[in-house]
């Protein structure tokens, strides 16, 4: 065998291992890589939505409490009667107080006529002054006698003026007296429906004083308008702003929802008699725009809010969001070379994760650090640190969990991906 002849058998040789070789890697490479499921990141509709229960409730209430004391001897309205603004309700007993309403104008009357009396003897007193005037100085009788009679008519004059006053004393006290009797008639505040009646004919009620409410008859509710109160909870309640819309569904309509508008984002978390260790509470009032049919106050409801809204955005599978630390995406090889040295820098420093997802390109996996947006159910949206075709890895989350950058993946998808 020439020399040249055996130079090219060693050169092809050589070729064939460097194949041999190449092929081994890539079947291996094929054997160890990890099957995950991907997802191309497209531009979709997203609502960040907040959600919470509560109760409806009307927008105007009013409590009729009693503003005297007494026994009810009429009430003419049962709950669920439509009332008008200042249609009668009921009537507590009236006796003593237009007891004491004719007493008064009886004692107006007895003073009225003292006062004649009083006025009709201070013109005899003033004639007889003006007599006594005119004999004075004619020397007639002496100084002490015209003296006692200015004196007489002085004391009358001021009598009449007391009297006067006693007068309009008591009349003050008739203007009272039938105040508190107009008090015996019990009128509608507002126009509504009354939604609760808490008496009946024959029963006592009482006026409130001190840390004593007032006996409540009645509840008059506005149903014209409605509400839902909400109890949102304090890690949704930043994202919550006045004029935000919202869909409300009430239980007793299960196949309806109902429009509605953020009105009052509460400040001061819902105090709770329980235990302290329960979630914190703040209250939100949804208004709604429609109605609701033969509603009730106090029906269950519940309420998703939009708090934020994106036409097109850069979504991503909430799924393939994944935190990882610097040293965890690095290859294991590297980090064995390097393990004394990275463990070192770990005990003087803290790693901090990053949010982010892994991208595949040409069957190798990426970590990228994403930026999000607002979230919607099942997809966040996406800032930066990706575009529009990107594949992404969304599970299975075991093995999400153990990619590291350059990582050879392979993928299998099922046949109904994530819509």
């Amino acid at each position: 065998m020439s020399l040249k002849n055996k130079k090219l058998w060693i050169a092809i040789g050589v070729g064939v291992v460097i194949v041999i070789m190449i092929v081994a890697n890539l079947r291996q490479r094929q054997k160890s890589a990890t099957k995950v499921e991907t997802q191309k990141v497209e531009e979709r509709e997203l609502r960040a939505i907040v959600s919470a229960s509560g109760k409806i409730r009307p927008k105007v209430s009013v409590d009729i409490s009693a503003n005297t004391s007494g026994k009810v001897v009429k009430v003419a309205v049962d709950e669920g009667d439509i009332v008008e603004k200042g249609q009668f309700l009921m009537q507590i007993d009236p006796t003593p107080a237009e007891a004491n309403v004719r007493q008064i104008e009886a004692s107006i009357a007895a003073a009225r006529a003292h006062m004649e009396l009083d006025e009709a003897n201070l013109r005899q007193f003033k004639v007889e002054l003006d007599r006594k005037e005119t004999l004075f100085k004619r020397d007639l009788i002496s100084e002490d006698v015209l003296q006692k009679s200015r004196t007489a008519h002085d004391v009358q004059k001021l009598q009449t003026q007391a009297r006067k006053q006693e007068i309009m004393r008591l009349q003050a006290m008739l203007s009272g007296a039938r105040h508190e009797l107009s008090k015996v008639n019990i009128h509608a505040d507002v126009s509504g429906v009354i939604t609760k009646r808490n008496i009946e004919e024959g029963e006592n009620v009482f006026v409130g004083a001190f840390n004593n409410p007032a006996t409540i008859l009645l509840t008059i509710a506005d149903l014209s308008v409605i509400e839902a109160e909400i109890e949102v909870d304090e890690t949704d309640i930043v994202d919550v702003r006045v004029g935000h819309e919202s869909v409300i569904k009430v239980d007793a309509y299960p196949d309806s929802s109902f429009k509605g508008v953020v009105t009052k984002v509460g400040h001061s978390p819902i105090l709770s008699l329980g235990s302290q260790q329960q979630a914190t509470s703040f209250e939100v009032v949804v208004q709604l725009t429609g109605t609701i049919p033969n509603v009730r106050p106090g029906l269950s409801c519940k309420a998703e809010i939009t708090t934020g809204y994106r036409e097109k955005a850069i979504a991503v599978p909430i799924q393939a969001l994944t935190l990882r630390k610097p040293s965890e995406l690095k290859q294991e090889k590297k980090r064995v070379r390097r393990r004394r040295i990275s463990e070192a820098a770990n005990d003087m420093t803290r790693e901090e994760e990053s949010q982010g997802v892994f991208v595949i390109n040409d069957g190798e996996v990426t970590f990228h650090k994403v930026k999000t947006g607002i979230a919607g159910d099942r997809f966040f949206e996406v800032i930066s640190g990706l575009e529009v075709g990107n594949e992404v890895v969304i599970g299975p989350f075991k093995a999400l969990r153990r990619l590291r950058n350059e990582d050879p993946v392979k993928v299998e998808n099922k046949k109904k991906n994530l819509e």
